[in-house]
């Protein structure tokens, strides 16, 4: 950071992981559409320009969903409260969607040769297998980039008693930012778990946390450091 920014981010209060009734493991649009690089969108994109995805496709493999799964392996230990938010329309003209995200979808599948890239009856809406939601795990399916604009996602974490997220997904600088910094500003004690998440671009990637980090909540490094934080009814 620049000088006297690291000083600006130590304003921001920890989030307190001891209540354990009131936190949440958030997982965001880990889907065969959005984090296979053999499906959907991630495919499609890399055929069009090669070497585009290698990138994005090597963290998803290496780093972002062991991180998740290894999050996701302890909240159901602990028997924690887990959520997963998956994007799609059930209305193949997406019709519940805003329409400047609905024109964007339709020129991204246009310049990459994909159809029905968000819709719910394409196999590729699915979650991706390792981390793919266990029965009586809340699901919670948005319509745009952020849950908070385009699902009932604020509702249904009230109903819960949730007033703290442990959020990760991707992609980091889109969905995850966007659905992480709502939350925020609607009162939610929000941690960004940075191996948690994954971006087309480092950069993205790293501009992202250090933003939310100023102004917003608090980044993890990695699983370990949350779930010790949890074990330990202690802060991050």
């Amino acid at each position: 950071m620049h000088q006297g920014l690291n000083e600006m981010g130590g304003m921001i209060p920890a989030v307190d992981l001891s209540k354990r009734d009131r936190i949440a493991l958030m997982i965001i649009d880990m889907q065969y559409h959005d984090a296979s690089p053999d499906h959907g969108m991630t495919r499609a994109w890399e055929a069009a320009y090669p070497g585009s995805m290698r990138y994005y496709n090597d963290r998803l493999r290496d780093v972002t969903v062991p991180s998740i799964r290894r999050l996701l392996d302890y909240f159901r230990q602990e028997d924690l409260a887990i959520v997963h938010v998956v994007i799609g329309s059930p209305y193949r003209d997406l019709r519940d969607c805003p329409p400047r995200f609905r024109v964007w979808t339709r020129n991204m599948e246009k310049a990459v040769g994909i159809e029905d890239v968000w819709w719910t009856e394409n196999p590729d809406f699915a979650v991706i297998e390792p981390l793919a939601p266990q029965p009586g795990e809340t699901v919670v399916r948005k319509t745009t980039n952020g849950a908070y604009n385009g699902s009932e996602i604020d509702a249904t974490l009230q109903r819960m008693g949730i007033s703290g997220l442990v959020i990760t997904g991707c992609v980091t600088s889109a969905c995850v930012e966007t659905t992480a910094r709502d939350a925020a500003d609607r009162g939610y004690d929000c941690v960004l778990v940075s191996d948690a998440c994954a971006d087309y671009d480092p950069d993205m990637h790293a501009a992202t946390l250090k933003a939310f980090g100023l102004y917003f909540g608090s980044v993890a490094t990695g699983a370990d450091e949350v779930i010790a934080a949890v074990a330990a009814g202690s802060s991050i």
